[in-house]
């Protein structure tokens, strides 16, 4: 009878032993995501991503990533504003869709501070410019 009476029934509570561990390696990631989300705010704020107010308050107009390149769609109509825009420096490159016209423009869009974009959109290969500057919402 000593077969029965044998003690390698503890290593089940060695097993027990072991799940103690895994609550506390559950809590160590849990505190990891609230220190990266104040840098996701700050690399917001270095790029025009986000939602803007037109210079003469016309609409919103949403920025967004579109592969390697920004896209800018009107808040209410989803309609195309700023159309592939490439970074170029501290500037973006590329095209504006004038609503009002429905005409094209090459279009660039700068950064003057973290709430504060400026638009610029020219026709006849530069020859004539006009400009407004945006209003960050969100």
């Amino acid at each position: 009878m000593t077969p029965s009476t044998s003690s390698p029934v503890l290593p089940p509570a060695t097993v027990t032993a072991s799940t103690t561990p895994a609550p506390a390696a559950a809590t160590a990631p849990a505190s990891a995501p609230p220190a990266e989300q104040p840098a996701a705010t700050a690399d917001a704020a270095a790029t025009p991503l986000g939602l803007w107010a037109t210079q003469d308050n016309k609409g919103n107009v949403q920025i967004e990533q579109c592969g390697q390149n920004l896209c800018g769609y009107a808040e209410k109509s989803r309609e195309p504003i700023l159309i592939n825009m490439k970074p170029s420096n501290n500037k973006w490159t590329g095209r504006i869709h004038d609503p009002d016209g429905g005409s094209n423009y090459d279009s660039t869009i700068a950064l003057k501070g973290p709430n504060t974009l400026k638009v610029q959109g020219c026709a006849f290969g530069g020859l004539f410019c006009g400009g407004q500057t945006w209003k960050r919402i969100s």
